[in-house]
């Protein structure tokens, strides 16, 4: 069952980066030379660009991908292979086979998600909880482990950030990044930090914009769960607003992830991505299933352990 959670955990972070580094930070058009101090930015600025990306990147399918897992309780390293997709605001559906057995279903709509998982040796896990639910603490992911769901399309470079947050940025000269960070209530009455790492110079070829997504103890700053982006694609979807300028956004291609106790890495490769095509409102794709034989288990109602 440990292996179990770390394997749903896990899988739900997927993470990806954004559209193209806003002119702002750059100081001429070939970007901005390795050994060039890094200049300040307010936290304004990197949320602008957050929500600018945001409302560029609507939707996004992956019809191949495939994840290596290894970790603590997992006897041998696995592959697993299927699908993603994930639209605004809330929607998410992630469905991956293995070659002998083994089976993960998990996704999210704007009332609801769930998690199904069927790995050799186990029975069948089959949970779900209202977003309501889960927000206000009635509904605990299994183990008790710190998760929102929502982090998933934030990830993805789907959520708009609202100015009221206390944001702040941090510079790191030698790596030339910067991190926003804000304190978030996490469903189990404590904190959590999240951050966001940038690169400073402007992506080029397949490296991303934006890095890296971590998760952080709020009181302790303990790290609880890292995503870094290891290679994007940067695609052009039309025009920018008023201008005649071109309209590009960069997804993922390869994500390592990790989750630190218990100790699990997940090599996430996303493959034959079409960006914006989903219907608005696909309530077939992102609807709860049916699966035969296992009832599916409300968290609100009943502590999965």
């Amino acid at each position: 069952m440990r292996s179990k959670l770390v394997l749903l955990l896990a899988a739900m972070l997927v993470p990806a980066t954004g559209c193209k580094w806003f002119d702002e930070l750059k100081t001429n058009p070939q970007g901005r030379k390795p050994t060039e101090k890094v200049p300040e930015v307010s936290a304004d600025k990197l949320v602008n660009f957050l929500n600018d990306r945001a409302e560029r990147l609507r939707s996004i399918e992956y019809s191949d991908t495939s994840m290596r897992v290894s970790g603590k309780g997992i006897p041998m390293a696995a592959t697993l292979r299927g699908s993603l997709a994930a639209a605004q605001p809330r929607n998410f559906r992630m469905s991956s086979t293995a070659k002998i057995a083994g089976k993960v279903d998990m996704g999210s709509n704007d009332q609801e998600f769930w998690v199904f998982l069927d790995a050799p040796g186990d029975s069948p896990m089959y949970v779900y909880a209202s977003h309501a639910d889960f927000e206000s603490g009635k509904a605990r992911m299994p183990g008790g482990i710190p998760f929102e769901p929502d982090w998933v399309l934030q990830a993805l470079g789907m959520t708009t950030f609202p100015s009221t947050k206390q944001y702040s940025v941090r510079i790191n000269e030698r790596e030339r990044t910067y991190t926003l960070s804000w304190l978030s209530a996490s469903p189990n009455g404590g904190t959590v930090l999240k951050e966001i790492v940038f690169d400073v110079d402007p992506a080029t070829g397949t490296r991303p914009q934006v890095k890296q997504h971590i998760l952080r103890n709020g009181k302790t700053n303990a790290l609880i769960a890292t995503a870094e982006i290891k290679s994007a694609q940067t695609e052009r979807i039309g025009i920018v607003k008023g201008t005649e300028l071109p309209a590009a956004v960069q997804y993922p291609t390869q994500i390592v992830l990790k989750w630190v106790e218990p100790r699990f890495e997940m090599d996430l490769n996303l493959d034959k991505a079409t960006v914006n095509a989903l219907p608005a409102g696909d309530r077939g794709l992102f609807a709860r299933p049916e699966i035969r034989g296992t009832p599916a288990i409300d968290l609100a109602r009943y502590e999965y352990k």
